[in-house]
């Protein structure tokens, strides 16, 4: 969705910027390994092939993706700056302070319609939404740093705060009673047990007791009372040592 497409989000241990096609090239390297495409539930697709899948992450409206990348020299020289304006004016650059060499991975959300709220004899009462996250720390030397868990928090914080705009990307399903994001999830392969104890850890619950038809577990994660997630998002952020979390600007070279 074309939400996020002008902004950035920086923290002192990660970044978020919107993904463009000069991300095209490293993450189709990224997904030529097996073992990350099979973690992830991935195809290998062609170049041309990622490129069309970038596009569509930008225009669909029911998608919202942001790559993922270590702080710049920049960034870096903003955490020991006293003046928060500093870095609220800080404006990240594409291809500076996302060079490829930075970039770890990705993060996304995928929206569904809930199948489960029907109404009276079978008729859905109203198009609640389904919010699924997909996370991806694709390189193995920042894998098992914690930067997966920090992705998640900061993403899910983004996603409560901007909650009705992201609904309202979809217009057409939100004229017709889409304006309420039910809960959050994730689909996770039984054998990805790292995957597995993180989301657990930040307090996404099992839906059943054994994995489903596919060999995956579902997890929820309940985001009511609003309010009250969001300070606890907050404060899981503050015990992985995010200080600071800033959504800013973001300028692309091409259009």
């Amino acid at each position: 969705m074309r939400l996020n497409e002008s902004i950035a989000i920086i923290t002192n241990k990660l970044v978020f910027v919107p993904y463009e096609a000069s991300h095209v090239p490293t993450y189709s390297e990224w997904m030529s390994s097996e073992s990350l495409r099979e973690a992830t539930a991935s195809e290998r697709l062609s170049l041309p092939e990622e490129y069309a899948m970038q596009k569509s992450w930008r225009e669909d409206a029911d998608k919202l993706t942001f790559i993922l990348s270590v702080p710049s020299d920049g960034i870096q020289a903003l955490e020991s700056s006293v003046d928060n304006e500093s870095r609220k004016n800080y404006v990240v650059v594409e291809g500076v302070d996302d060079a490829p060499s930075n970039l770890v991975g990705d993060v996304n959300l995928f929206l569904y319609e809930n199948d489960e709220d029907d109404g009276i004899e079978g008729v859905k009462s109203q198009i609640a939404l389904i919010g699924e996250i997909e996370l991806m720390v694709a390189r193995e030397e920042y894998q098992g740093q914690g930067l997966g868990k920090i992705a998640v928090l900061v993403f899910i914080l983004y996603v409560l705060q901007h909650q009705q705009e992201i609904l309202m990307q979809d217009m057409a399903r939100y004229e017709k009673g889409g304006k309420e994001l039910r809960y959050l999830r994730v689909k996770i392969g039984k054998g990805n047990v790292r995957s597995l104890g993180l989301f657990q850890k930040l307090g996404f619950v099992k839906t059943t007791e054994e994995p489903n038809y596919f060999g995956e577990w579902e997890l929820r994660l309940s985001i009511e009372p609003l309010g009250e997630v969001e300070e606890k998002v907050k404060e899981d952020l503050k015990g992985c040592g995010v200080v600071w979390n800033e959504e800013i600007s973001f300028r692309r070279l091409t259009t």
